[in-house]
């Protein structure tokens, strides 16, 4: 009986520990409600497509506990438009995921969907619809998951969610883009020119950028109108008194825009990347692309007010938000990068990235750390991946590793680190520390280990990230995702991506479902993130363990990259989806080759002309007439399909009416180096014509198009004009033809 009655006390006292997560887990709930609203937000017009959540733009912050259970009811009462939320970052299965046609089936207008997982990890997140262009006029806010024992302390919390935002509807932003990569240059002043060049004393690098058909470095696409924190060009954030530690979370909820990060005249404690904790790291600035989150500690200081600033990679503009109180200290102003630079297209800059200026050349480009990431991890890469794998990562990362391992640290880094700073504006604590200039993904060094296990076999995947600037067409390894749309990879492996960058542009491209690790010179401690950099001309290999079975969206995060192609779905191949999900996926938008269109009208005195296209990824129909002065004899003109090869070569059928003959031509196109545009036909009585077309840019506002024409046993025609123009979308001046001179204006729309 003694025995029996102790052992009753100690279940009774035993029960409380065996209660199941699920029993002690705790579910916070939200509704979210979509709607379309008027605002005005460039202080420039007010505009009503803006999207907005419990009518707030951005969205609400959203609040967690790690181990909780979200639920959150999505309710879309946006008129004719459908809607989804993607949970940026998180693990969940792919139901939640909130991709439609993907994973999760679309919340119709007037719809509703509940979003319920439990939440794995803890961090800075953040969350966006993925319908469409919507992200770019709202729906996009924070996502805060609060460790169960935080091992970082603060006083408070400031989220700083960064922004790009237009006054023009995103859709027709996207169809802009599709007329003319460059259409939004003058609009942000950024037009190219040989006396721009010449009074840069940079002519020759001119004129190497054409040879090689590159045109120049691509910060960014759009002309914005205004860059936000927390949706506004100039805000103080919540009080702050002094001698408080706060948690600066930081999101990068811009749809196309890189931003550089500083804050007053102080470095900045970085703690944390994508949710993840990572060794402190001090540095004056950040680059952050789309989609990705840091995390600064900053102790605010008496009697004084600072300034966080993010400027637009592309110099475009800024935004500032304010912490403290007292007098202000502004950030630096960051200049604009240089309109005309060397490029080394086997990738340059990783040795100077963390020196005082190099961030302003090329784009902050880690070329030659990344090589020396692949290079240096190769051997653990091929020959073993030491830690054990954890199924569940514990707190915030998703580690597969076991923190017992120590591995070792590559100190390689310490080259591209400033020496010790002790000036009184260093920052409080970073006397004694080596401050970068500009923190990128190779100076984020991991807590613990993240090597994989050995025992894992690994799966090799090489990416090809490339496009077309001038028709607007993003891809991978030469498909966009309507060619190609997935990738299957086998659960239990170790899948490692090798992305090539062989474009002009930065792509931060995202991963859905899972974190994985970024191979950096840290080698075993090469950190883990869910979005990545992967800079102009350069090689990036990230790695992660097939361990959460579902189709996952890999894309650009530029939102217009993705939507133009650079996009693939990751599949594992044991996985089946559901019923409804898979009747969903069978009208996904990724799957359609959409057409967008082009259209010149000219008037001048000595001639008329008209062109119209349609184009799509790799197919294209034009349309030219022209007339002589008269505007009724001579009249001329193609009807012409192109089948692009790649950005260089297309094939070309179709027609031709000249000298009252009407005649089918085929032949090819071909970009020639110093981008001269040409084709070369043959008719069906075998008479050949060769044209070349090629744009010269003199100034900002002034250039001249040179065109000519070459016809066998007819008479060479040409024409060559000034013009002004000051937008893309009108041009006036000169037009000189073999026969006579005349004036005239140009409208494309």
């Amino acid at each position: 009986m003694k025995r029996l009655f102790l052992l009753t006390i100690f279940t009774l006292l035993a029960m409380p520990l065996t209660l199941t997560g699920a029993e002690k887990a705790r579910t916070v709930r939200y509704e979210l409600v979509a709607t379309q609203g008027t605002v005005n937000l460039s202080g420039k017009k007010s505009v009503d497509f803006a999207l907005l959540v419990n009518g707030s733009l951005p969205a609400p912050t959203l609040e967690f506990t790690e181990g909780d259970v979200a639920e959150i009811i999505l309710k879309n009462q946006i008129p004719g438009q459908e809607v989804s939320i993607h949970w940026h970052g998180l693990l969940l299965p792919p139901l939640m995921d909130g991709v439609p046609y993907v994973n999760t089936p679309p919340i119709p207008s007037g719809g509703s969907f509940t979003y319920r997982f439990p939440l794995r990890q803890s961090g800075t997140y953040w969350y966006h619809t993925h319908t469409n262009v919507q992200e770019q006029k709202g729906i996009y806010g924070a996502f805060i998951v609060h460790p169960k024992k935080p091992r970082i302390t603060a006083d408070k919390d400031a989220i700083v969610v960064l922004s790009d935002w237009s006054d023009e509807d995103a859709t027709q932003i996207l169809a802009n883009l599709r007329k003319d990569g460059d259409y939004y240059l003058y609009k942000k002043g950024t037009v190219r020119s040989w006396i721009g060049a010449m009074r840069e004393n940079a002519l020759g690098i001119y004129l190497e950028n054409e040879w090689t058909r590159m045109g120049g470095m691509d910060y960014s696409d759009v002309g914005y109108d205004a860059f936000l924190i927390n949706g506004k060009r100039n805000a103080q954030l919540a009080v702050a008194h002094p001698g408080e530690k706060i948690r600066i979370r930081i999101i990068n909820a811009a749809a196309s825009t890189y931003f550089h990060v500083a804050l007053g005249d102080r470095a900045m404690q970085v703690v944390a990347v994508d949710g993840v904790d990572m060794k402190p790291t001090w540095t004056r600035e950040i680059l952050i692309g789309m989609a990705e989150t840091y995390d600064v500690l900053f102790e605010v200081p008496a009697h004084k007010n600072y300034e966080l600033k993010a400027t637009a990679q592309d110099g475009t503009g800024s935004a500032s938000a304010w912490i403290g109180m007292g007098d202000q200290v502004p950030a630096p102003v960051k200049p604009m990068p240089p309109m005309y630079e060397a490029m080394d297209h086997g990738g340059h800059g990783g040795e100077h990235a963390g020196h005082a200026d190099h961030s302003e050349h090329g784009g902050d480009h880690a070329g030659h750390s990344s090589q020396m990431a692949v290079q240096g991890d190769e051997h653990a890469a091929h020959n073993g991946h030491d830690a054990k794998h954890d199924k569940h990562p514990p707190k915030s990362a998703a580690t597969g590793s076991d923190s017992s391992h120590t591995g070792h640290e590559d100190h390689s880094m310490h080259a591209t680190q400033d020496k010790p700073d002790h000036s009184q504006h260093a920052g409080h604590g970073a006397a004694d520390k080596e401050i970068l200039q500009t923190l990128t993904v190779d100076n984020i060094q991991a807590l613990e280990p993240t090597r994989f296990a050995s025992n894992l076999p690994v799966h090799d995947v090489k990416l090809v990230l490339d496009g077309d600037m001038e028709r607007y067409v993003w891809h991978i390894n030469g498909k966009a995702i309507f060619e190609d749309r997935t990738i299957e990879i086998k659960e239990g492996q170790v899948i490692r991506f090798t992305m090539v960058n062989e474009t002009m542009m930065h792509h931060p491209m995202h991963l859905h479902g899972h974190f994985f690790r970024v191979l950096n010179p840290f080698g075993d401690r090469s950190p883990w993130k869910h979005t990545v950099d992967v800079s102009p001309h350069t090689t990036r290999t990230i790695e992660f363990l097939a361990n959460e079975p579902g189709e996952w969206m890999l894309h650009c995060h530029n939102l217009y990259h993705m939507k133009t192609g650079m996009a693939r779905v990751v599949k594992y191949s044991s996985f089946t989806p559901s019923p409804e999900v898979a009747r969903h996926q069978k009208h996904d938008p990724h799957n359609h080759d959409h057409t967008y269109f082009y259209g010149m009208l000219e008037t001048s005195t000595n001639h008329g002309q008209a062109k119209f296209r349609l184009t799509q990824t790799w197919n294209e129909l034009e349309a030219r007439v022209e007339t002589g002065e008269d505007y009724q004899s001579e009249v001329e003109g193609d009807l012409l399909y192109r089948r692009w090869q790649d950005r260089y070569l297309n094939f070309i059928l179709g027609g031709s009416h000249f000298h009252d003959k009407t005649r089918a031509v085929a032949g090819v196109g071909y970009l020639l180096p110093m981008l001269i545009e040409s084709n070369l036909l043959v008719d069906h009585t075998g008479r050949l014509r060769l044209d070349l077309d090629k744009r010269f840019q003199w100034t900002s506002t002034l250039f001249s198009d040179a065109d000519v024409s070459f016809r066998q046993s007819e008479r060479t025609e040409w024409e060559v004009s000034l013009m002004y123009a000051n937008s893309w979308s009108w041009a006036a001046g000169l037009k000189v033809t073999e026969d006579n001179t005349g004036v005239g204006v140009q409208f494309q729309f």
